[in-house]
């Protein structure tokens, strides 16, 4: 594993907390969500990353800047069903993993689709099937 960027760097301070199997739901994004303040905060924060080449993430298995407006945030857990907080933090390992990432490795928003082309189709597919996530349309 890769431990990319310095969590103590004064550039990467105000880093946004993205968990790694967001990557992929950043450029999926379509407008859709589980509430509007999540479709508003999704949309903020996709546009953010993906047009502000200097802004920086650090990549989490956890609860992140998007989850901060879902509707299903209960304390920092997933609470959509019994297992949704197992298999987003699998989801999340499973990304990191492929793409030799340490968690909370920061890295520039300019990456992004570089970092999820490198991706597999079929490590790409084992993540958004694992959570069954409708938000990413391949």
């Amino acid at each position: 594993m890769v431990r990319v960027g310095d969590a103590d760097n004064d550039l990467t301070s105000g880093s946004i907390r993205i968990r790694a199997h967001h990557l992929l739901c950043i450029q999926g994004f379509q407008g859709l969500g589980y509430s509007k303040e999540f479709t508003k905060n999704m949309a903020q924060i996709k546009d953010e990353l993906l047009n502000n080449p200097s802004s920086f993430i650090r990549l989490v298995i956890g609860v992140d800047s998007i989850c901060e407006c879902c509707p299903h945030n209960s304390k920092g857990i997933c609470s959509k069903g019994h297992t949704s907080e197992n298999k987003m933090r699998v989801m999340d390992s499973l990304i990191l993993r492929n793409l030799g990432i340490e968690a909370g490795s920061v890295i520039s928003s300019k990456y992004i689709p570089s970092l999820t082309r490198n991706l597999s189709r079929e490590t790409v597919f084992r993540a958004i099937n694992g959570g069954n996530h409708s938000l990413f349309l391949w």
